[in-house]
């Protein structure tokens, strides 16, 4: 049973490549998925489209109030996922809340003895933090079956697909479709690190804090207000999570909170005023790239080797992130 990280990260893991007819397991580690007979229909007919085979885990539809069932339930789920070898990929049903109170309920040495493809963003951070951090498994951060996955343009499945079933050739360009701004110049080539603000900062002070020195780290959030994206910021700081950064990427902050009164300055602004620090060290920074909550996401594969371009704004992966 795992209680706490270790401050040296076991050699990386790369997992093989989604081939067609493989399987691939639907886990819904967190939150529920409302209409889940609708959705899941319209999620596993999709990846069949692509020639996959899906198999839903025993609990995938389960509701515990606010979760996707009990804890056990979950994190007996995902580690059934990664023990069958008939499953090649994992893709998470949906995020919200529920991934914390399932670390301590696995043993993450299976997983580094298991490597396989494991996709989800938003509260899925936490487990794609641990994974990499404990057992040396780079994940994918990117669409979850019941959300942008079945969006009817097909920006976030392609972007997806393309990138587990190694159709592009490295050097790669990931796409991006939002609007960008340099916020600090300067190209660097580390591995990719990072996820939700919410969740990275939940993680801060917990056996679970990632290592984040020597990466390029993105971060996305959405529904926050300028203060809140503040104070979870300066609680990162204090804890040491820009130390020894290469690089930052605000990547997409939708649907900003208009409840409370912002500042009269853009979404822009407010980042240049939280990374001074940051920009003294002359480490690249940028602000718009479509991963996240938006309609659609791209996705990012999680301690690949990639290069950021802060000045125009590119993200190009330097290794392939599956064999």
């Amino acid at each position: 049973m795992l209680t706490s990280i270790e401050k040296t990260r076991p050699s990386k893991l790369i997992p093989s490549r989604l081939r067609p007819g493989d399987t691939i397991a639907i886990i819904s580690p967190a939150a529920p998925t409302e209409n889940p007979d609708e959705l899941f229909l319209k999620g596993l007919r999709l990846l069949e489209e692509q020639g996959f085979q899906a198999k839903l885990m025993p609990h995938a539809k389960n509701r515990d109030a606010y979760l996707a069932g009990t804890d056990a339930e979950r994190a007996n789920d995902l580690t059934e996922a990664f023990l069958d070898p008939e499953v090649k990929a994992i893709l998470c049903a949906r995020g919200g809340y529920g991934c914390s109170r399932i670390l301590p309920l696995l043993d993450l040495s299976l997983i580094q003895k298991n490597p396989k493809i494991f996709i989800g963003f938003s509260d899925v951070t936490v487990l794609h933090l641990a994974f990499y951090q404990q057992a040396g498994l780079t994940g994918f951060y990117g669409p979850m079956l019941t959300s942008n996955l079945i969006h009817p343009e097909p920006f976030s499945q392609q972007c997806l697909l393309n990138m587990i079933t190694a159709q592009h050739k490295v050097p790669y360009e990931i796409p991006n479709t939002e609007s960008y701004h340099c916020l600090q110049p300067g190209t660097i080539e580390a591995p990719l690190i990072g996820g939700n603000l919410t969740l990275l900062a939940s993680l801060c002070g917990t056996p679970y804090q990632p290592q984040t020195q020597g990466h390029i780290l993105f971060i996305e959030d959405w529904k926050e207000s300028y203060y809140s994206i503040d104070r979870q910021f300066q609680q990162m700081k204090l804890a040491g999570l820009f130390d020894g950064i290469k690089g930052l990427l605000f990547c997409d902050f939708s649907s900003m909170d208009d409840t409370e009164p912002s500042p009269p300055f853009s979404l822009g602004e407010l980042f240049q005023r939280l990374t001074p620090f940051l920009q003294e060290k002359q480490i690249p920074i940028g602000l718009g790239f479509s991963v996240g909550h938006g309609e659609q996401t791209g996705t990012l594969p999680i301690g690949i080797q990639t290069r950021f371009n802060a000045t125009a704004g590119t993200l190009t992966l330097l290794e392939s992130p599956v064999l």
